[in-house]
């Protein structure tokens, strides 16, 4: 396989490696139930950077801090930070994922998965602050599930240490892309209403444990993959450094989770949302943006963006029993990126946009150089909500989850140089 077919392999992996589809444990009778309540709707504010400490009543957070995780950028297309559980330290890699709430990495008992083997696993025996569970997990994601037991022990998180903390031993893993992922686990920071377990997730038992004072968190991603600072988190706070201009906050719509409103997707000025508008979620390790097949054709017929059509697995379909469509792979043509159309996402009365730079993704050089569409459409699920802004968007808006007052800020990064070739 070539190095640009290998590339948009790769990109096309992480368009909807998140989104767990349920997450199952041992329970009284072998099922989980999660209870989802709609809430009520405040309208959005929107403030300048010099209101925001006041609006979010905390401070900002200077580089050098403890709580800043250093995030690795792999050609735009995965972004993951290093922790460390055990004592003495064993050291791994994870993605960051908003929509669940576990965090997992792979096990010295998993003998049989490839993906395993390629990655670093945990070993209880060499832990002195291990702490026996047993209690079997499992987690499907959109392209495949993983499986293993719960344990305790302490785990390290920038220079954080998180004391007692559950996490799943995977003993089993059967999706393709966590053989090819670069990092080794998940860590998720969703709401604690869908975790189901009398201990808590990472997220909150640090701020159980004391470890910060405002219950939120921030991501920024940077757009250039060659640059050395891939992106960050911070816990508790957020950096200045990083955005500008004016913030725009929107309430969760639905408990457990980070979803929110999006009021309409504009299309060279066209509204394509009519009177109801859409949902959404922000979801880091989500390369594409993904909504509606209707809308997603319309942008790329707008792009002039044609493709392959890529149809679901039959095993796929009969574990989220969606609807088979097909979803289009746009690879085309780079020579008229300047004559495309802006794409904006109306969130908070206030216009997101992302130029063609932004949306698009550039692979190789010269004549042998072609873009792929950031624009999939997301298979229908009662589960999901219509639109998953991934890191495509995320590399554009600086964004703050904030679970004290059940909301999300985005806000535009500072301008950085364009996205990377990846070649």
């Amino acid at each position: 396989m070539g190095h640009n077919t290998k590339a948009v392999a790769i990109f096309l992996i992480y368009a909807s490696c998140f989104y767990p589809c349920m997450i199952m444990s041992a329970s009284t009778d072998g099922h989980i139930r999660v209870n989802l309540k709609k809430l009520k709707t405040n309208d959005a504010s929107v403030v300048s950077r010099s209101e925001l400490s006041h609006s979010l009543k905390v401070r900002t957070i200077p580089y050098g801090v403890d709580n800043i995780i250093r995030l690795k950028n792999y050609m735009n297309t995965q972004y993951y930070g290093e922790i460390s559980i055990g004592t003495p330290a064993q050291k791994f890699t994870v993605a960051f994922d908003t929509t669940s709430t576990n965090l997992w990495v792979p096990s010295s008992k998993c003998h049989f998965s490839k993906a395993c083997r390629l990655h670093s696993r945990y070993d209880s025996r060499k832990s002195e602050t291990y702490e026996r569970n047993g209690t079997y997990a499992e987690i499907v994601y959109g392209r495949g599930p993983i499986a293993g037991i719960f344990s305790k022990d302490n785990v390290k998180i920038g220079d954080v240490y998180v004391n007692h903390q559950a996490f799943i031993e995977v003993t089993k893993e059967l999706s393709v892309e966590f053989e090819r992922a670069k990092f080794d686990g998940v860590l998720g920071l969703g709401f604690r209403e869908v975790y189901d377990r009398n201990d808590l997730p990472v997220w909150e038992n640090m701020r159980i444990q004391g470890q910060f004072w405002s219950p939120l968190f921030s991501f920024w991603l940077s757009r250039d993959a060659n640059e050395k600072k891939g992106g960050e988190i911070v816990f508790g706070g957020v950096n200045s450094n990083h955005y500008e201009g004016y913030h725009t906050f929107v309430p969760i719509t639905q408990n457990g989770s980070w979803q929110f409103d999006l009021d309409d997707v504009v299309i060279s000025g066209k509204s394509t949302g009519g009177d109801i508008g859409f949902t959404a979620i922000v979801i880091p390790g989500t390369s594409f943006i993904r909504g509606p097949l209707s809308v997603t054709t319309d942008i790329n017929d707008a792009i002039q963006a044609t493709g392959i059509a890529i149809q679901p697995s039959n095993s796929a379909v009969r574990r989220h029993k969606y609807y088979p469509f097909p979803h289009k792979v746009t690879k085309f043509n780079c020579s008229h990126v300047e004559s495309m159309p802006n794409v904006s996402f109306t969130i908070g009365g206030k216009d997101f946009a992302l130029s063609p730079h932004e949306y698009l993704l550039k692979f190789g050089w010269g004549h042998h150089a072609y873009c792929v569409s950031a624009f999939l459409p997301l298979f229908p699920n009662i589960r999901t909500p219509q639109w998953i802004l991934g890191d495509v968007f995320m590399r554009s808006y600086h964004t703050i989850f904030d679970q004290g007052k059940t909301r999300v800020n985005i806000t535009p990064n500072k301008p950085t140089a364009p996205s990377a070739h990846v070649h």
